[in-house]
């Protein structure tokens, strides 16, 4: 054993599975009105307005689905238990809420009759019955228009602009036979102004239909067919340029490649023919047709193979391929040679298909491609309050089939012919243009930025500090994204490229070194980090791969940018390959995966040596944790996307020898956003310390009904000695205090190479 490297511990024992423990839930009273009659009155106008709604819709006769608007009053929140009680009371199921106090709901023609009912009698009643029921609401209406079509169609249409073709979700409790036939009706509206349905195809939990029609022809479909839940604008992808520099010299030898690691990179292409490249190609696969032009694919290629060392490697003369790649072309040509790339549906299905064939081989898939609306050519700009079709698809895909996908970003400005922020740096990351682009803000992805990690006298930032192009977060409803930066380039003064400051990558010959600087260029290296880790961990899951990962990173770049812009812009920070697979003498990591059931929580014991308890002086004991987890996710249920979330709690062993639950305190949560799908833990325990099993509580809540109860996760949870004591040793005293207790991970690996 080194001096500096220990193995990782496995930890398998659970203490205990309870349930949840409820109390009975508080129903709450009626909701206060000053004057109730005012009140019910308001509603029940609003319900037959309703009525009178759903008798002009063009699908009334189609469906026996009707759908509409609850508001409650701004304390309320309808993903929590408001919603359920406010569920059962209007005879509905709760199937979208826009914000935390307006809920969508389904429900059926006769019930609709059976709430008007009861709401008349709210309001005729002498002491308006069912007011514990109904007092709640503030309105009751159809769905409008702006909450159906999304901000960045809406933005389309209020400048006047044609978006063409458009993507339009269905609600997802249509039975097959409605899907038919509303298609149909969908079909006869608009055949009167050339319009059509291109195209359609299952998303992630709905129907999704590629239509083609006028900007009013949009608006009126959304406003008169009641099972339109959303509509968005068709999406197609950017790939960014790099500078061909020398010639590869022959003399350069390479290494055969032997690894196991493998990753998918959907993206323009790669050369085919290339001694640097093909011994460490998989497969060439070409879905649309030939590759238009490869030089941004092969590109990110050897960004996976070769990582951030081109430069030293063809200087020393020799190189060594380590991570394997297939090749999946998503950038093809027409007939005459424009190019010809893959759009809306068709980019989801080619995703679709490609994981489906190959999850059992390959875990990681590459997207270094960022989305922006065709008709228009701008971003694709992540919002608040909405996931993106492609973010769903890979949400959906990555936990349907174990596997993991890194995408970027997106650079700012996204092409070289948009003009460049007037601001300087950083200050221009202040404005929402510089949001990161779509499909970034899938939940269960890793978000890629780019930081410089080379600079000069006249380069725009300085070293490890977030690169001039990167995109900055939060992502969808203010969850921290990105959630790792990587080396992506720097740039010189006034946005120049100088190859010096740019990384290095092999060109579309594939015979030359290749000069670019880009977000493209960062998430490769973070797709061979985890497909390092697939390869040296038997049976690891994607949740464990991603929690390894954002637990290793570090935090560059605090003494030029403020520390609440710069987790937007860096999120978790960059990995640090070191100790991804080892520990250290004062740190020792224990790692975990596996699954808990709804309403379920269960106890998982690690140990704290009497090492780091029972010395004389500065008895400190810090204990972190970055767990990650698959939650169930439906995007049409907008801000209740994630359907699980689950609580953590650390309990530690104090001087009686009891476990005692430790409070929350405003130092030692990292991340905690509740329905994200991370949860960061850091604190420092300096009273009260007793060694011995100290415990991770873990508990499922859920505010929706799931498919799935049983939800995968992982983590990794460190302890350390924060004095750093040359007389401690965590590994060797966890060893010699419980014997045989703890099996390593895997054997020391030397450091993995970026």
């Amino acid at each position: 054993m080194s001096e500096n490297t220990r193995p990782h511990l496995k930890l398998e024992e659970i203490r205990s599975i309870e349930d949840r423990t409820f109390e009975g839930r508080p129903m709450g009273g009626t909701y206060p009105r000053t004057d109730y009659q005012r009140h019910a009155n308001k509603v029940f106008r609003q319900t037959q307005q309703l009525k009178r709604f759903y008798e002009q819709s063009q699908d009334k006769e189609l469906t026996s689905k009707r759908y509409f608007r609850v508001e409650l009053p701004d304390e309320k929140n309808v993903l929590a238990s408001d919603g359920e009680r406010l569920s059962a009371n209007i005879l509905g199921n709760l199937v979208g809420s826009p914000k935390k106090n307006v809920g969508h709901f389904s429900t059926s023609e006769t019930s609709i009759e059976s709430l008007t009912e009861q709401i008349q009698s709210y309001k005729d009643s002498e002491k308006h019955t069912g007011k514990s029921k109904f007092a709640v609401i503030e309105k009751i209406t159809h769905i409008p228009v702006s909450e159906k079509i999304s901000i960045a169609l809406q933005n389309i249409l209020d400048a006047g602009e044609e978006p063409g073709e458009v993507l339009i979700s269905l609600f997802p409790d249509l039975t097959r036979d409605e899907i038919a036939t509303i298609k149909t009706a969908i079909t006869q509206y608009l055949s009167d102004s050339n319009g059509e349905i291109v195209s359609d195809y299952e998303g992630d939990t709905a129907r999704i239909l590629k239509v083609k029609a006028s900007s009013e022809k949009i608006n009126e479909l959304a406003e008169c067919f009641l099972a339109i839940q959303t509509v968005d604008p068709v999406e197609d992808f950017l790939v960014e340029s790099a500078v061909v520099g020398d010639a590869i010299e022959d003399g350069v030898i390479v290494q055969p490649n032997r690894s196991n690691a493998k990753v998918c990179i959907f993206d323009s292409g790669i050369v085919k023919g290339s001694r640097f490249l093909d011994s460490s190609i998989i497969d060439h696969e070409e879905p649309i047709g030939p590759p238009y032009n490869t030089e941004h694919g092969t590109f990110v290629a050897s960004r996976v193979i070769y990582g951030n060392s081109l430069r030293d490697a063809i200087s020393a003369g020799q190189l060594e391929p380590d991570v394997k790649v297939l090749s999946v072309c998503m950038r093809s040509h027409d007939d005459i040679g424009n190019p010809n790339p893959a759009v809306g549906d068709d980019f989801i299905r080619i995703i679709r298909d490609t994981v489906a064939r190959w999850h059992n081989e390959i875990k990681v898939y590459n997207l270094s491609m960022n989305l922006r609306i065709a008709s228009t050519g701008r971003p694709a700009v992540v919002t608040d309050d909405h996931i993106g079709p492609l973010a769903a698809e890979l949400d959906h895909l990555s936990k349907k089939y174990g596997v993991l996908f890194v995408i970027t970003t997106g650079n700012f400005p996204m092409s070289g012919n948009d003009p460049t922020p007037t601001e300087n740096y950083p200050d221009y990351f202040e404005n929402e243009e510089s949001r990161l682009c779509r499909p970034s803000e899938a939940m269960l992805a890793l978000t890629v930025g780019s930081v410089a990690d080379r600079e000069n006298n006249g380069s725009m930032t300085q070293l490890n500090c977030p690169s001039p192009f990167t995109r900055r977060g939060p992502g969808f409803n203010s969850y921290r994204k990105p959630d790792l930066v990587a080396p992506g380039g720097n740039y010189a003064a006034n946005w120049r490229q100088f190859n010096d400051l740019a990384v290095a990558g092999i060109d579309g010959s594939g015979g030359n070194i290749s000069y670019g600087s880009g977000t493209s260029f960062a998430a490769p290296l973070i797709s061979r980090l985890a497909a390092k880790l697939f390869e040296n961990i038997p049976n690891a899951t994607p949740d464990l791969v991603r929690a390894m990962l954002i637990h290793s990173a570090q935090m560059h770049g605090a003494e030029i940018i403020r520390e609440d812009l710069l987790l937007k812009l860096v999120g978790n920070g960059e990995p640090h390959s070191e100790f991804l697979l080892n520990s250290d003498r004062w740190n020792q990591h224990f790692t975990y995966q596996g699954r808990i059931e709804y309403r379920k929580i269960v106890k998982i014991p690690f140990f704290v040596p009497a090492a780091l308890t029972d010395r004389n002086k500065g008895k400190k004991v810090r204990v972190r944790f970055t767990l990650s987890f698959s939650p169930e996710t439906n995007r049409t249920l907008k801000a209740g996307y994630c359907k699980s979330h689950l609580r953590t709690k650390i309990f530690k062993r104090n001087d009686s020898g009891e476990l005692y639950g430790t409070n929350s305190t405003k130092n030692h949560i990292t991340v905690s956003d509740r329905y994200s799908t991370v949860v960061r833990y850091d604190k420092e325990f300096t009273r009260g310390l007793q060694s011995g099993d100290w415990e991770l509580l873990v508990e499922q809540e859920s505010r929706w009904v799931l498919q799935d109860t049983n939800t995968p996760f992982a983590f990794v949870l460190t302890i350390s000695d924060p004095q750093k004591d040359q007389n401690i040793d965590i590994y060797q005293a966890i060893q010699n205090e419980a014997t045989n207790r703890f099996q390593d991970l895997i054997p020391i690996r030397d450091r993995i190479r970026v």
